[in-house]
């Protein structure tokens, strides 16, 4: 059965929401019978949101354990920056950090008849970089809401800090790293381990076929993170954060 038409006047009440509390309002309480009806209609409304802030799809935000379904967020280009970077706190208010990997694309991945291959698309990326991402919900409570309400809200992303690019990422084992965060000079996480997804570079093999959906595609200079290898952990203003992996450097982002 086909799927039902995105309707437009859900998608339109959804964004003026979302960018009234962006624009300073109180976090909304959900979306109400605002909320998107299926991935489209998320998808539509976190395009829409980025369109009247006047941004660019920089990159994407994905996780997609096993078995479970893709869910993906855009980032815009405003927010991806290289480390040290700083991000100011709100007075009083706390950030998310994520220590992650990401990965930066040499070329467009776009629809074919067939799937990409996780050999193809990682053949396609240019580098792998250590990340912290930056979340930020524009909800009241964030675990309050649904899935497809919290991806039109770009799953809480707020910004993404890179680290440098990593020599010889392709001969090492992006299943199992240790990775680090500290924040105030204080250990925050310190273990082996993987990514939800296990495999980065098979989340970013959903994605790029996913998009496809959509009408998008990954594009040649995107970014793209893959998912939380330290959990969500929030933090007051005034700290530095560092989160890295052993082996792929590191990231340092001073909290204002």
């Amino acid at each position: 059965m086909a799927e039902t038409a995105p309707d437009t006047t859900r998608i339109a009440r959804a964004t003026e929401m979302l960018l009234a509390v962006r624009q300073g309002g109180a976090p909304a309480h959900g979306l109400g019978e605002s909320a998107p009806a299926n991935e489209a209609e998320a998808m539509a409304i976190q395009r829409a949101v980025l369109a009247r802030r006047g941004g660019t799809i920089g990159g994407w935000k994905c996780a997609t354990p096993p078995g479970k379904p893709v869910s993906q967020a855009l980032l815009d280009t405003r927010g991806i920056m290289a480390g040290p970077a700083s991000w100011m706190v709100a007075p009083g208010a706390k950030i998310g950090i994520e220590t992650e990997v990401a990965f930066r694309m040499s070329r467009s991945l776009p629809p074919r008849a067939t799937p990409w291959t996780r050999e193809e698309v990682t053949d396609a990326v240019a580098e792998c970089v250590p990340a912290i991402e930056l979340v930020a919900t524009r909800y009241a409570d964030m675990t309050a809401v649904s899935l497809l309400e919290a991806m039109a809200d770009n799953v809480a992303h707020a910004g993404l800090v890179l680290g440098a690019p990593v020599p010889d990422w392709r001969e090492r084992d992006l299943n199992d790293l240790t990775v680090h965060q500290s924040a105030g000079g204080v250990t925050q996480v310190a273990r082996r381990g993987a990514n939800p997804a296990g495999d980065p570079l098979l989340s970013l093999t959903r994605l790029a076929n996913h998009l496809h959906a959509f009408g998008l595609q990954l594009e040649a200079g995107q970014v793209v993170t893959t998912g939380s290898w330290t959990g969500l952990l929030w933090v007051p203003g005034g700290q530095r954060i560092i989160g890295g992996f052993e082996g792929l450097g590191e990231v340092v982002v001073a909290l204002g």
